[in-house]
């Protein structure tokens, strides 16, 4: 039996300026495969890692950019690799970008370009990229992404939880009390040795 696995994740990054909406395509640097290839933004899962944290993990690798608003899309992209002889089948995530954040690229890509729906569809190696493109103006943009199909597919408030920094524990003040209390009495029966006759 062939084997399905889920281990990378796909992200359209796209900004708008009233009507005018333009995706951000990497170009694959020239010591990497696939070399001068244009593609989105595109990367692994990490073990233990939801796809939805890979996805904003790698766009911040790869581009510094911090989306406004996220959405999976109902579309997966899945494919056949020959040399795993595997089924790839790969979480497609969508964001929107401010329309004056600037890009910094890794090492992974040497230029960036943000065009058309048209133009990227053009650009791009894949068709199942292509057909990601399509999706995203369905399931997003196309009727306003806050309409009802784009809303139940926002993940926002899950990345954005996902991206806090866990709150440190809730320390009761009988507890502080008796930590400082203890603390004193250490310093107490071992005050600090002098250092060059003095105290330290």
């Amino acid at each position: 039996m062939i084997p399905v696995a889920c281990k990378q994740i796909e992200v359209y990054l796209f900004r708008r300026r009233g009507r005018r909406v333009e995706f951000l395509l990497l170009r694959r640097s020239a010591e990497r495969t696939l070399a001068l290839v244009w593609q989105p933004v595109t990367g692994g899962i990490e073990k233990g890692e939801p796809a939805y944290v890979a996805a904003a993990r790698e766009v911040r690798e790869e581009t510094s950019l911090t989306p406004i608003r996220w959405w999976a899309l109902q579309r997966l992209t899945a494919f056949y690799q020959p040399s795993s002889d595997a089924i790839h089948v790969v979480p497609v995530f969508v964001a929107e970008v401010a329309w004056t954040d600037p890009v910094h690229l890794s090492h992974e890509h040497d230029r960036y370009a943000f065009v058309s729906a048209a133009t990227a569809a053009k650009r791009v190696l894949w068709e199942t990229q292509r057909e990601a493109l399509k999706a995203v103006q369905s399931e997003i943009l196309r009727g306003g992404a806050s309409g009802a199909g784009a809303a139940a597919r926002d993940v926002t408030a899950r990345i954005a939880a996902a991206a806090k920094p866990a709150k440190p524990a809730q320390v009761s003040k009988r507890a502080r009390t008796a930590a400082t209390t203890g603390a004193e009495r250490r310093r107490r029966a071992h005050p600090p040795k002098p250092l060059n006759g003095r105290r330290a």
